[in-house]
Formats: structure tokens, C-alpha cells, sequence
């Protein structure tokens, strides 16, 4: 793996509608030595400055108006340009189909704000080193199976206990003759108790951070305002929530406080019972925090997991697979084979394609779903493809004597019809559709499969026997794997397929010549 750029040689982009989080997101930042930032308000203001400047980097909110994280983030990774760049998203949701999205569109990494400035900086120096997914079938844990062509999800095994918390860590800055310090009850955390502004901020800025910070505004020649911001500013302790302890003498500018992050205030004569209530609160929402990250960081590694397993899987199920229908293909050229030969070495050429085209879905079709899909565009030649398929089918519906037939005008001397696309994809589209049609074609009947230029190339298949009217208006539904005997994704998959590259597919049921057929508009490969 080759050497991660320095920080201060990249452009981050920042995008968050906040702008106090946007400061302080920008901030750390630049605590860790980078070089250029750029800000944005929004996913729409974000992608418009991706496009116009090279940037390294993108930390994005997840919840924003106009465009989101989740919609830039599909964005970036459909854009062949910019599908390579490493996106942190920020979130203080703990909504976990939202996670799961996010995750399922290929984000390099989950931050929960708060976070802490060595957070921050582990997640941008994996970035850095960060490679994009293989093609992924990571589906949400909340999603259904799309069908029997995916891979089975992986169970991960279950996590090791996690090790015993530590108590946490509580600065308290006040006078030494504070009257509510001996009540103060310290058996949920450890207490590190201060009387000046500069031990406070020693202290904080020691490797034991604290994770929560009390002052006391009746303290000598305190400026509490003064004192948050400059906590603020320390690594360690930018997110640490603080409590302010006030009385009639000394109140507080709630307006002021604002910028400030997460602080709360108390009435003086309120502590130590009120006080110790906060505390405990505080302390427990910023544990629930933490545990949301790590929990967040799990999903993220197993997703990684999966995805490579079966990447993996795929890529080795799939290149013994292609050799062996490369040699079946060669096979099939000799004329001396028997009759009995031939079905033999068609019917295992039938099965190995139509097992490469549940791989192929397995991968392309949950792309496609979750916004990952680029299209890298190339010409097919349709007549051909048409007719390999063609002939398998007739070898698989023997029993039934069906004759299919293509249509096409491929006289000697004229260019042949190529369609723009994916040669894989029309492959998926025209075998799922035409084993359809073959299935639902009575004995000893005839499937046409027309092909013509038309604003493009426009396919016909056509098999007697109208689709019955009540199924019609969910003829490309998905089915749940296993409904009706099938596994889901042929006739749903063809309409995602075709769309995917620029074209449709179409139902025209006819009751009055008791016939089916399917419309594929592709484009024209010119």
C-alpha cells in the first residue's frame, strides 16, 4: 500500500448546514496541520465544489436540507470522477436504518458528534490509506433479501465482552472552601478538583482528559465565557461537556454560551443535589455516545468484512466458471460430437451461463438499488447475444417443442445492431426475460423476439398467452424469494437492468390475440 499523503498537502471539504459545527470541524482541522479547507452549507453547495476544485477529502453531515449526506455520498459514488474519494460522515442519529444506508452506499467512515479530536484524527489518517470497496452486495440489515441469486449474508460471531469502562473523569473548578465540594458524591467518577484557571486548564490538557468539567462562576476572577473557549480549543477536550454552577451575583448570558457546544447550567444553591443529577446525566449520555460509535464502527467493519468475503467468493466462483464455459463453447464447435453429445454439452453450457448470471446479479443489481452503479458503456452487438440465448433455450425447453425465433435485419454488407451498454447486463436482461416467456408458452408454440431501430434499438418479445389482468400492474414487482416458485429478481431485475443503461422495459398484454409482449428500448450504439 503506498504511503499516505502528508495533511498539510490535501483539500478537505466540509460540508455541515451548522455553522458552529462547521467552525469547529474546520478547526480540528487545522489543529492537525491541514492545509487547504473548503466549507459548504449544504450537499448541493458541496458537490458544486467538488466538481469545480480537487479535493482529497469529505467530512459531511448526515442530516442537511436541500441535499443530505446520504444523497451527496450517492452522488460522489456514482460520478466515475469522484467515486474514489474518502467521505467521513458526521451524525448524531441514532437511526439505524439511516446508518445502514450510509453504509450500504459506501461511506469510508462514521463519525458521532461530539467527537474528540484524536478521534477525528484516527479516522482521517485511515482515510488517507482508504481504498475504495469491491463491488458490493452488503445489503442493510433491515433490507430483504432480494433473492436466491445473492450470496447468504455473512453472521459475524458474536463480540467479545467488551473490556470493563473506566470510571470517568471529572475536572472541577471552584474555591477550596466551595461549600457543596464535600457533598458532592463521588462513587460513579473520579474527581480532580482545581482552584485557578491554570491548573484547570493543565489539567485538561494532561493525557487524562476529563469527560466532563464543572466551574464554578463565583470563583476568583473566573471568566467563564474566556475559560470554555479556550477548552474548546484543546485536543481532548473540544466536545467535553460542561456544567456552570451560577447565582444571582454571577449570571450567566445564555445567548453566549450557545456557540459554546454541549453546556448546561445550574443554580449554585442547587448543588450538590441538582448538581450531581447533571452530572450523572451528562456522563451517561456521553457514555450512550460512545457506545453508539463503537457500535457504528462494528457495522461498518463488518459490512467491509462481508463485502471482501464475498467479492472474494464471487471472483472465484466466476473466473473457473467463465473458463469453463470458454471451453464448452470451443467443444461445441466440433462437428464429429453425437447428437446425444451436443444437448449434453448445451445443457451444461445453459446451466454455467445462468449461473454466471445470478453472480452477476448478486452484484450489480444491489449497486444499481443503492446508487454505487457506473455504467461503463460499450457496444453489444444485440443480434448476436439475442441469438446465443435463443439457442440455449430451445436446448432447455426441448420438452416442449417451442420454437424461438429472432427477427433482425442482419443482411450481408449492413452494420450490425449494437446497443450501448453493458454486454453482462443485456446478457442478464434477455435471459431472464426469454426463460419467461419460454415458461410461460404453451407446447408446441412459437416465441418471437423482434429487434429494430427505433429511436435507439427496440426489442420485442412476443409468446402467446396474455398475462392475466390482475397481475399486470405488478408484473415488475420484486418477489420475496421462493413467491410463486421464483427467486425474485428475473422480470424485476430486467426493468432495473435496462433503466440502468439508459433504456426501459414494457408490458403489452393482449387479451384480444391472447398474447404477451415485452418491449426492451435500449440505446443505440452509434
Amino acid at each position: 500500500m503506498p504511503p499516505a499523503r502528508p495533511i498539510d498537502d490535501l483539500v478537505f471539504l466540509v460540508v455541515d448546514d451548522l455553522e458552529t459545527m462547521r467552525h469547529i470541524t474546520v478547526n480540528q482541522l487545522r489543529l492537525l496541520g491541514a492545509g487547504k479547507i473548503l466549507a459548504a452549507h449544504n450537499g448541493l453547495e458541496g458537490l458544486k465544489l467538488l466538481h469545480q476544485h480537487k479535493v482529497d477529502m469529505v467530512l459531511a453531515d448526515l442530516h442537511m436540507p436541500l441535499m443530505d449526506g446520504l444523497e451527496l455520498l450517492k452522488a460522489i459514488r456514482t460520478d466515475a470522477k469522484l467515486r474514489k474519494l474518502p467521505v467521513i460522515m458526521i451524525t448524531s442519529s441514532a437511526e439505524r436504518d439511516r446508518v445502514d444506508e450510509v453504509i450500504a452506499a459506501g461511506v469510508t467512515s462514521l463519525l458521532v458528534k461530539p467527537y474528540s479530536q484524536a478521534l477525528l484524527e484516527t479516522r482521517v489518517t485511515r482515510a488517507l490509506t482508504w481504498t475504495p470497496p469491491a463491488p458490493s452486495t452488503h445489503k442493510p440489515a433491515t433490507a430483504k433479501a432480494s433473492g436466491s441469486a445473492a450470496a447468504t449474508p455473512m453472521t459475524p460471531a458474536a463480540p467479545a465482552p467488551a473490556p470493563a469502562r473506566p470510571l470517568p473523569r471529572v475536572l472541577i473548578l471552584a474555591d477550596a472552601k466551595a461549600d457543596w465540594l464535600p457533598l458532592l458524591s463521588a462513587q460513579d467518577y473520579r474527581v480532580s478538583h482545581t482552584t485557578t484557571e491554570a491548573q484547570a486548564l493543565t489539567a485538561a490538557a494532561s493525557e487524562q482528559h476529563p469527560n466532563l468539567v464543572v466551574l464554578d462562576c463565583t470563583t476568583h476572577g473566573l471568566d467563564p465565557y474566556a475559560l470554555v473557549q479556550k477548552l474548546r480549543a484543546l485536543p481532548g477536550t473540544e466536545d467535553v461537556p460542561v456544567v456552570l454552577l451560577e447565582d444571582s451575583a454571577h449570571a450567566l448570558d445564555v445567548t453566549r454560551l450557545e456557540p459554546l457546544g454541549t453546556v448546561d447550567v445550574v443554580e449554585r444553591a442547587a448543588a450538590p443535589r441538582l448538581l450531581g443529577l447533571r452530572m450523572r446525566n451528562l456522563l451517561h449520555s456521553l457514555q450512550l455516545r460512545h457506545g453508539l460509535q463503537e457500535h457504528y464502527d462494528r457495522l461498518l467493519e463488518t459490512a467491509k468484512l462481508q463485502d471482501d468475503v464475498e467479492h472474494i467468493i464471487r471472483h472465484d466462483i466466476k473466473s473457473p466458471l467463465s473458463g469453463v464455459v470458454e471451453q464448452l463453447q470451443g467443444l461445441l464447435q466440433d462437428r464429429d460430437l453425437t447428437h446425444r453429445q451436443l444437448a449434453t454439452l448445451r445443457a451444461i453450457e445453459q446451466g454455467s451461463l445462468h449461473a454466471m448470471n445470478l453472480i452477476n446479479l448478486s452484484s450489480e443489481l444491489f449497486k444499481i438499488e443503492t446508487g454505487r452503479f457506473v455504467l461503463d458503456s460499450k457496444p453489444v452487438p444485440i443480434v448476436d447475444l439475442l441469438r446465443r440465448i435463443a439457442e440455449i433455450d430451445r436446448v432447455s425447453y426441448a420438452d416442449k417443442r417451442l420454437t424461438v425465433a429472432v427477427l433482425a435485419d442482419d443482411t450481408p454488407g449492413r452494420a450490425p445492431l449494437l446497443a450501448r451498454g453493458d454486454a453482462t447486463l443485456c446478457y442478464s436482461i434477455f435471459e431472464n426475460l426469454l426463460r419467461n416467456a419460454c415458461e410461460a408458452s404453451p407446447a408446441d408454440s412459437r416465441v418471437e423476439i423482434t429487434v429494430r431501430e427505433q429511436a435507439g434499438l427496440w426489442i420485442e418479445i412476443r409468446n402467446p398467452g396474455a398475462v392475466p389482468p390482475a397481475l399486470r400492474e405488478h408484473f415488475f414487482d420484486r418477489l420475496e424469494p421462493g413467491q410463486n416458485g421464483k427467486t425474485g429478481l428475473g422480470i424485476y431485475s430486467a426493468r432495473v437492468l435496462a433503466r440502468a443503461q439508459g433504456g426501459d422495459v414494457e408490458l403489452n398484454a393482449s387479451d384480444a390475440t391472447d398474447s404477451t409482449t415485452l418491449i426492451i428500448s435500449l440505446p443505440a450504439f452509434t
